[in-house]
C-alpha cells in the first residue's frame, strides 16, 4: 500500500462560505450510522492531518463553490445517477478545516439530512452548527477539540491488528498517524455510538487479521461492527 503523500493544509475558513470542493458524487453510504442508504458526497478539498495509511484521494481537483452551487451540484449529481437520496455526506479530507455551516444550512433549507465526517481534531463553532446535523467522528489524534465532544453522535474507529489497547480494546493510533499514548477516546459515561471496523490494507492476510481483531474487540466490549460496504458494492 503506497503511504499517503498529500501534505497538510491551514485552516481555511471565508466569510463567505464558499469552500473549495474535490468532487460532489451519488453513491451507497458505506459507513457509520447511515449505513446502506443511498447518499450524495460533497468531499472538500485538503485536510489539516497527513495520516499515512489513508487510502482516499482529496487534493488533485478543487473548485471554490458557495453554498448555493454545492447544492445545485448535489442536485444535478442526484439526477445523472437516478439518485433521489435525500442524505448528504460532507466528507474530505478533513471538513471543519473549512466554513460549512452556511453549506449546512442551506442543504437542510433544501430538504438533506447532512453528516459531517471529521477527525476531531479542529474547533467547531457549536453556535453556528445546525442541531440536525450529524457528526460522525473518527480520532486520528490523542486529544479531540473540546468543541467537538458536545456535538458527535457517533465514533467511529479503524482497527488494526495487535495495535489495540487491552482496558477498552480501542485503537492505540490509527492509518498510521502518531497519537501519544493512544487515540482520543469519548468521554467515560458518554452514550454515544462506538463503531469498530477493520482496516483495509488491500492485502488478503492482513485484512482477515483486523477483521478478527474487529469481532473480538466488539464481543469483548459491545461496540457496533461496520465494514465499508461501498466496497463490498463496488461503488464509489
Amino acid at each position: 500500500m503506497i503511504p499517503n503523500s498529500q501534505l497538510p493544509e491551514p485552516r481555511d475558513h471565508r466569510r463567505n462560505g464558499s469552500v473549495e470542493v474535490h468532487s460532489i458524487f451519488a453513491t451507497i453510504q458505506g459507513e457509520g450510522p447511515f449505513t446502506g442508504r443511498p447518499a450524495i458526497f460533497v468531499r472538500l478539498a485538503g485536510c489539516n492531518l497527513q495520516c499515512p495509511g489513508c487510502d482516499t484521494e482529496y487534493t488533485a481537483t478543487r473548485k471554490r463553490m458557495d453554498a448555493i452551487e454545492v447544492v445545485k451540484g448535489v442536485q444535478e449529481a442526484g439526477q445523472l445517477a437516478s439518485n433521489t437520496a435525500s442524505l448528504v455526506v460532507i466528507t474530505g479530507g478533513e471538513p471543519f478545516r473549512q466554513n460549512i455551516y452556511p453549506l449546512i444550512d442551506e442543504l437542510e433549507d433544501s430538504g438533506y439530512t447532512v453528516q459531517v465526517e471529521t477527525n476531531g481534531s479542529m474547533k467547531i463553532d457549536v453556535y453556528q452548527l445546525s442541531d440536525d446535523a450529524v457528526i460522525v467522528c473518527s480520532p486520528k489524534t490523542s486529544k479531540l477539540h473540546p468543541s467537538l465532544r458536545t456535538v458527535v453522535s457517533a465514533y467511529k474507529y479503524v482497527v488494526t491488528d495487535g495495535n489495540l489497547c487491552p482496558e477498552d480494546g480501542l485503537p492505540l493510533q490509527a492509518l498510521g498517524h502518531p497519537a501519544t499514548p493512544k487515540l482520543a477516546r469519548p468521554e467515560h459515561g458518554s452514550a454515544v455510538n462506538i463503531l469498530v471496523q477493520p482496516r483495509d490494507e488491500q492485502d488478503e492476510i492482513s485484512n482477515a487479521r483486523n477483521l478478527e481483531a474487529t469481532l473480538l474487540t466488539a464481543y469483548n466490549h459491545n461496540y457496533t461492527v461496520q465494514l465499508q460496504i461501498h466496497k463490498l458494492l463496488k461503488v464509489e
